[in-house]
């Protein structure tokens, strides 16, 4: 029997592989995006669209939340208008990009979902190396999480699966082009909807896993 998944597709390249990777196990796969007020909302919901298609999605197995309180709430440079996006990659504190608690709210109302439809697991495109400016991309986040949902949700055997939280940017990178997925068609770029802006750090991680295995990154031309 095929395991039912709800992939959290934002539309970047992390969250591409995680849909490659269920795709490739022949998963039955549903999807979840999130529109919270971000500065790429538009853009990120239409690579979630373009990804969806190209892996066969069913429309009745794609959710779209609106948890645009999250602007209102503000704190972070991905919502709040008055907080520049910058780069802080080589800095130790948390980085002004960081959603307050975002992790936790997806996954709650991730969990909501996929009790509500009958989905087996949750995937979400956490990685470690993050982990420095995101503590909710941490390993012990979600064995964390995961043993909330053993005691809190009504199937007990609902987890959260986090298959590439220990990849390198590159090592994403290389996965992808070996499954073929369609890195065209999915957007990292924090504050432009235009064309990547080169300058926020979502940007340089992508540009940099690219130099690294010398490709090309088809989004730059």
């Amino acid at each position: 029997m095929k395991s039912k998944s709800l992939i959290l597709v934002s539309g970047g390249m992390d969250s591409l592989l995680i849909t490659a990777l269920a795709h490739e196990r022949s998963d039955e796969l549903y999807a979840l995006f999130y529109d919270y007020g971000q500065k790429t909302s538009r853009k990120e919901r239409s690579a979630f669209d373009k990804i969806c298609d190209f892996y066969d999605i069913a429309f009745e197995n794609r959710k779209v939340l609106d948890l645009k309180e999250l602007k209102t709430i503000g704190g972070s440079s991905l919502t709040d208008e008055g907080i520049d996006v910058s780069v802080e990659l080589d800095k130790d504190e948390i980085p002004k990009s960081y959603v307050p608690f975002r992790n936790t709210i997806f996954l709650s109302f991730a969990a909501s979902v996929a009790e509500a439809m009958g989905v087996d697991n949750i995937i979400i495109g956490a990685v470690l190396e993050d982990a420095p400016g995101y503590p909710d991309c941490r390993p012990e986040y979600y064995e964390s999480f995961n043993k909330l949902l053993r005691v809190a949700a009504k199937d007990q055997s609902l987890q959260v699966e986090t298959p590439i939280i220990h990849l390198k940017k590159s090592e994403i990178l290389r996965k992808c082009l070996e499954l073929k997925a369609p890195l065209e068609l999915s957007w990292s770029c924090y504050q432009s909807e235009e064309k990547p802006c080169m300058s926020c750090d979502s940007c340089l991680l992508r540009t940099k896993a690219f130099r690294e295995i010398n490709q090309e990154d088809p989004l730059i031309k």
